[in-house]
């Protein structure tokens, strides 16, 4: 669950893949300007539906229609199926060794996460919880925090 002092995920880059079903947002939350975080599983391009939303904000947007969770800025979108999560957490780590920073993270069904955005300026997901939970209807759990040693 650690970033390993990589606030700005430099994973290699991947090619996105392109997701080729119609995007209705029916409910949104900007949440700054904080990175998206790469998946495997989970990322795509950013479709031409959200960009228009986007702007030079993150979003955090529920699809009805297609039971979907997006997390998008300009260039990657995460992309969710609604049945697959069980929860969203939010996890500060106070500055140790390592550098302080604040996560974001969906936890799904099968034991495992996908992992939102992660921000150097700890405690920044905290002023969104409660939006973030009227907006997705998911409970918004806080995990204790701890020194990033």
């Amino acid at each position: 669950m650690f970033s390993k002092d990589d606030p700005e995920n430099k994973s290699p880059d991947f090619p996105l893949k392109k997701y080729h079903g119609r995007i209705e947002i029916n409910k949104a939350l900007e949440v700054g300007n904080c990175r998206v975080h790469y998946s495997l599983d989970y990322a795509f391009q950013t479709p031409v539906e959200v960009l228009n939303r986007v702007k030079d904000n993150t979003l955090l947007w529920i699809d009805n229609q297609n039971s979907l969770l997006g997390f998008s800025d300009q260039k990657k979108t995460l992309l969710v199926p609604l049945n697959k999560i069980n929860g969203i957490e939010i996890q500060n780590m106070l500055k140790g060794k390592g550098p302080a920073e604040s996560c974001l993270w969906i936890y799904l069904y099968k034991k495992s996460f996908v992992t939102l955005s992660i921000s150097p300026e700890i405690y920044y997901f905290d002023q969104y919880a409660d939006d973030i939970h009227k907006t997705t209807g998911f409970t918004v759990t806080f995990s204790p925090e701890f020194y990033n040693a």
